[in-house]
């Protein structure tokens, strides 16, 4: 749709003028997860963007989340993989797409104190936080705040009711 390919353009500048935190504000029901797919897509073929995580407040809107990113960009691999009931657990290190939840991904960060399971603050080369007006605060800030990386917050929120943290 014509708003999502300028909301996609308007990211894009503000990439390209050096900005590292952009917020996208798109009403319910607009195709915010659809117009992440087609960000990550357009970034991943620019080779601006190696590795994304797409933070979900909730099981059911990173099972949402996977379900868009497998029917719009099918051939990227993600992280958790599923097939049927079964869903992937350990993280693993060889893939571009990563959806997981805040409480997932602050353990993995807290938790990684070995070699093995350290994950490095620059991991990630874009980090998209959906629901971003209400899933940043307090404890899981902390996820946005540790990696290096750019960040977009997605939200239905009118932009003059957005604190201005987020």
């Amino acid at each position: 749709r014509d708003y999502q390919i300028a909301g996609i353009r308007t990211i894009l500048e503000a990439i390209e003028a050096r900005k590292r935190r952009m917020l996208l504000v798109m009403a319910t029901g607009t195709g915010k997860t659809r117009t992440a797919a087609a960000l990550v897509d357009v970034l991943r073929r620019a080779k601006w963007a190696q590795r994304i995580l797409f933070l979900v407040d909730r099981i059911g809107l990173q099972e949402q989340a996977l379900d868009a990113f497998a029917e719009h960009i099918p051939a990227e691999p993600r992280w958790p993989q599923r097939e049927g009931n079964w869903v992937e657990r350990e993280f693993a290190r060889n893939r571009r797409l990563y959806v997981t939840t805040y409480p997932t991904m602050l353990n993995l960060i807290q938790n990684g104190t070995t070699a093995e399971s350290y994950l490095s603050p620059f991991f990630f080369d874009l980090v998209i936080a959906d629901e971003s007006h209400r899933s940043i605060y307090d404890v899981y800030r902390q996820v946005l705040d540790y990696f290096h990386a750019l960040k977009l917050g997605l939200t239905a929120t009118p932009k003059d009711h957005v604190d201005f943290d987020t």
